[in-house]
């Protein structure tokens, strides 16, 4: 495995390794092994989902059956080849793994609901199903055990053969038995008991007797004292076992055979099945990491926004029972500097940094919450360790500068750089001279620089410049201990001395420290908190400012929810009322009829009581129609139906309306109201007044220059006044012109209930041009 040293020193391959000691094979261990950060944000999202959508199916309740099983990646290729040849020990291996794959693949139909992980399966299967092979595995489980061993299920012939060399054994040991137990030879035996020389049954004997006992020595023990024959009794039995287990050779390489070729047509198949083993072993692994160290997936974006929520350094979980979170966000900066005591948590927390990122651009989940973001960075560059080289004849410092001017060199825009203790292991004055312009360079190309120091020159510098951001591992004073927790914008210094004393210093040299290190640095500290605390005020401020117009936002769009509301329930109102108006007009239609059909066989008394009627119903009609008029408010323009006159709104008070008329000012209910233009002049409309009205009603009509349905309707309205008036005779002038106009009102006549009789003018009344008629 390529070691990169910036992973190296991330602790990145610590992290592999956790996750290695989940996997269950030498294979998986090598495909976790080759993670790296990706070059591409897509590629390192797709992990991400992955992860997510196995997650997700874990969480459910399922579980991977899957047990150790060995890499056979050196066997598949092995298998590629035509005539290849594998002894039993080897047929075990593809045994065990397709033994797993088989209970695995249940779950192939479920996890297709996943999208990316249906895609990964679909690359490693192809159109194969396992059915295709399940007979290859069914052959591999009657012919070898999960130890390599040769089974009797094998072959009917192989299963014969070593029947019938067990039976010929038995034989031989039942007749060995007898020749022990006869005394001609017993007296001869070193001791009673059978055993195997070479693959052959023998007695043993002593070495001074063995010319007594007839037959083929097979061997001889360490002490020299015993004698391993073969009796010649059994030397047929013996041969013919040999000659039956040179048939079982014979029979098990030509099982093997056969099932080495079966492997060798499907070798494509099963390195397939065996690669989704492996990688279904691999999502198992990342899932029961991200279980132990509650591990999420955070957000990664193209943008330049980095955000650590609840971060957590994996290595300090397996530490320590409690681990302070890091918290960190970072939009508009591009660099970030770091100070804080001495074992306060500077370089955990620019690890935190470094290796969380590397690990989510390689596709892991990381431990912290689902909220964080993580900005996508091409290449990370770290300068952790200050170690010299002997070899390179290289001092700390000149190691330090030399890896910086690589980093300089190499970064881009889109790099993460972490620096700790930078411009330290020389002189402090140049040392900070040197720290603030290699800050200033990185920020120039743009990278993403995250640093820590000790050194005030480069605290106050960072806090003074636009595109960086100041920050402290805060130290609490009181106990003198550091609470590991990073605040942005405060610049605290490293309480070396405190440190010291803590760690059971001499008191001596700490007094005479004390004396030495003047109050300059203690003044200007002073000064930047003096500065902090007025910072922190404005935001505070800043904050309420924020909160309030959040707050006017909010209510603003709830006004405009209401309003929107109140239009919409005044157009439901509008609908309804048209609606009932409708409704009203076709019943006022219906009675109308009815009441002209009644006319034309009334009396006069009965005409006027209908007329009345039409009257009210007229009213109520004027009454609903105004209800659908516009809304009215102060200063509008309205007209009064009930009176025919017009005005200007000038108060409105529930029901009640005040209006100013051209000669008086007068007051009428809102229904009556109908809104007008300020320069429309008001037409006489048609209604029904009482008798003193009825008085002044002229008993001439002029007709003349109208249409005729236009002169009809005025004609309607002039006979009923005419009538109510009590009053019998009417005129119509309608000029003579070409007789239209004429002839249509004197057949209109002719046809009208209310009409007894009419006849045409008088040379004095103006003749043809005027039309007189009379009221029953």
């Amino acid at each position: 495995m390529k070691v990169n040293r910036t992973l190296q020193d991330l602790d990145f391959y610590k992290i592999l390794s956790f996750i290695k000691d989940y996997s269950h094979s030498e294979a998986t261990v090598k495909t976790i092994q080759s993670f790296y950060p990706c070059e591409k944000i897509e590629d390192a999202k797709i992990l991400l989902e992955e992860f997510s959508e196995i997650r997700e199916f874990f969480d459910k309740g399922n579980q991977f059956p899957i047990s150790f099983f060995p890499d056979i990646t050196n066997l598949i290729e092995k298998a590629k080849k035509e005539g290849v040849f594998f002894e039993p020990s080897e047929l075990a291996e593809f045994l065990k793994v397709l033994k797993l794959v088989e209970k695995t693949i249940i779950f192939i139909d479920e996890l297709k609901k996943y999208k990316v992980i249906n895609k990964r399966i679909k690359e490693f299967l192809g159109e194969f199903v396992f059915s295709d092979i399940s007979f290859l595995l069914r052959k591999l489980d009657l012919t070898v055990d999960e130890e390599g061993n040769l089974l009797d299920s094998a072959s009917q012939m192989l299963k014969y053969l070593r029947k019938q060399i067990k039976i010929t054994e038995e034989r031989i040991k039942i007749k060995l038995e007898e020749i022990i137990s006869r005394p001609d030879v017993e007296v001869f035996l070193q001791d009673r008991f059978i055993t195997k020389r070479n693959n052959r049954w023998v007695i043993p004997v002593r070495m001074d007797s063995k010319g007594q006992i007839k037959g083929i020595l097979h061997d001889i023990s360490r002490s020299g004292e015993t004698a391993f024959i073969e009796p010649e009794e059994i030397t047929a039995f013996s041969k013919r076992v040999e000659e039956l287990k040179v048939e079982e050779r014979v029979e098990e390489i030509r099982i093997l055979k056969e099932l080495s070729y079966s492997i060798f047509k499907e070798s494509e198949k099963i390195e397939r099945y065996f690669n989704l083993l492996v990688y279904f072993d691999r999502l198992n692994a990342i899932y029961k990491f991200a279980q132990r160290f509650k591990a999420n997936v955070p957000e990664l974006t193209e943008k330049r926004y980095y955000r650590l929520v609840d971060a957590r350094h994996p290595i300090l979980l397996l530490s320590k029972e409690s681990v302070v979170p890091l918290n960190l966000e970072l939009s508009d900066k591009k660099v970030l500097l770091i100070t804080g005591p001495n074992a306060g948590g500077k370089t955990v927390a620019l690890k935190t940094i470094g290796l969380l990122t590397a690990m989510a651009l390689s596709g892991l989940p990381i431990p912290a919450n689902p909220s964080t973001v993580i900005p996508f960075f091409n290449s990370i560059y770290v300068d952790l360790y200050h170690e010299g080289s002997i070899e390179e004849h290289l001092s700390s410092f000149t190691s330090h500068l030399m890896k910086i001017k690589e980093i300089i060199d190499k970064a881009d825009s889109q790099s993460l750089i972490l620096l700790d203790e930078i411009g330290t292991n020389t002189d402090p004055e140049e040392g900070s001279a040197l720290a603030c312009a290699i800050l200033d360079e990185l920020s120039s190309i743009g990278a993403l620089t995250v640093a820590t120091t000790h050194l005030s020159k480069v605290k106050i510098f960072a806090a003074t410049q636009e595109t960086m951001e100041v920050a402290s591992m805060l130290f609490d004073e009181k106990t003198m201990t550091p609470l590991y927790k990073l605040e942005k914008g405060v610049i605290a210094p490293s309480y070396a001395l405190y440190v010291a004393k803590k760690y059971g210093f001499p008191e001596r040299i700490l007094k005479k420290a004390y004396e030495l290190k003047g109050t300059e640095d203690t003044r200007i500290y002073e000064i930047v908190k003096e500065l902090e605390l007025v910072k922190s005020e404005y935001e505070t401020k800043l904050k309420e400012l924020e909160e309030l117009k959040h707050q006017i936002l909010k209510d603003r769009e709830r006004i405009r929810n209401e309003i929107m509301k109140i239009e919409e329930k005044r157009k439901k109102t509008i609908e309804q009322a048209k609606e009932e108006a409708q409704q009203f007009i076709s019943k006022m239609k219906k009675e109308i009829s009815r009441l002209y059909e009644e006319a034309k066989k009334a009396d006069k008394q009965r005409l006027k009581e209908i007329s009345k009627k039409l009257y009210e119903l007229s009213s109520e009609f004027y009454k609903k129609e105004n209800k659908l008029s516009e809304i009215i408010k102060v200063g509008d323009y309205v007209k009064v139906g009930s009176l025919n006159l017009s005005g200007r709104v000038l108060s409105i008070e529930g029901s009640k309306v005040k209006i100013q008329t051209d000669k008086l000012q007068i007051e009428a209910d809102l229904d009556e109201l109908e809104k007008i233009h300020k320069d429309i002049k008001t037409e006489e409309s048609f209604r029904f007044e009482k008798s003193e009205e009825f008085e002044k009603v002229d008993i001439k009509v002029d007709v003349r220059g109208l249409r005729v349905d236009e002169a009809v309707s005025k004609l309607e309205r002039f006979i009923n006044d005419i009538l109510l008036a009590d009053l019998s005779v009417g005129i119509i002038i309608h000029g003579v012109g070409k007789g239209v106009l004429r002839d249509a009102i004197r057949d209109y006549l002719k046809e009208h209930p209310l009409v007894k009789s009419f006849r045409k003018g008088d040379h004095e009344e103006g003749g043809d041009g005027v039309t007189i008629f009379e009221l029953r």
